[in-house]
């Protein structure tokens, strides 16, 4: 199976590549590097001892981002090219809001072109605050300090 991790040289997406690579899956990385490092990648060959498609663009360039459709079988998406700086996302929402939303928005436009309907969207947790059960479900209690900065709801 062909899997898409965006943001896959971060933290969190670098782990899943390695799992996914130690699953015997066939991984394609995108990473703009604006919160992560290129040294990373080695770093996961050299964990794994497997190779990887990697893609340097940045996931809002759409016309970038079809050409790795193009060029490679994708099954399934995980999205962790968000950014997830919870103090930095107050300092700089409309920064957050076209990162985060139009670049969620071009992948899946851009997943739809393709037909694959497979798509794990990573999010923080921060909203819960100190977890009280492991795993954290959006049943949870959000903390009572949280303030988002606008309230957006999405009707299906």
């Amino acid at each position: 199976m062909g899997i898409l991790v965006t943001g896959g040289a971060g933290y969190i997406g670098s782990h899943t590549v390695v799992q996914l690579l130690e699953n015997g899956e066939d991984v394609i990385v995108i990473d703009n590097f604006s919160n992560s490092n290129k040294n990373v990648l080695d770093q996961i060959r050299k964990i794994t001892n497997k190779d990887f498609k990697f893609y340097e663009i940045d996931y809002l360039n759409k016309q970038k981002l079809e050409n790795v459709f193009e060029e490679n079988k994708i099954d399934a998406v995980i999205n962790f090219a968000g950014y997830k700086a919870v103090g930095e996302s107050v300092k700089k929402p409309i920064e957050y809001y076209i990162n985060n939303t139009s670049g969620a928005l071009i992948l899946l436009d851009t997943m739809k072109k393709y037909n694959v309907k497979k798509f794990i969207f990573s999010s923080s947790a921060t909203v819960y605050g100190d977890a009280k059960v492991i795993p954290i479900t959006e049943e949870q209690p959000i903390r009572s300090n949280y303030k988002p900065i606008w309230n957006i709801k999405i009707f299906y």
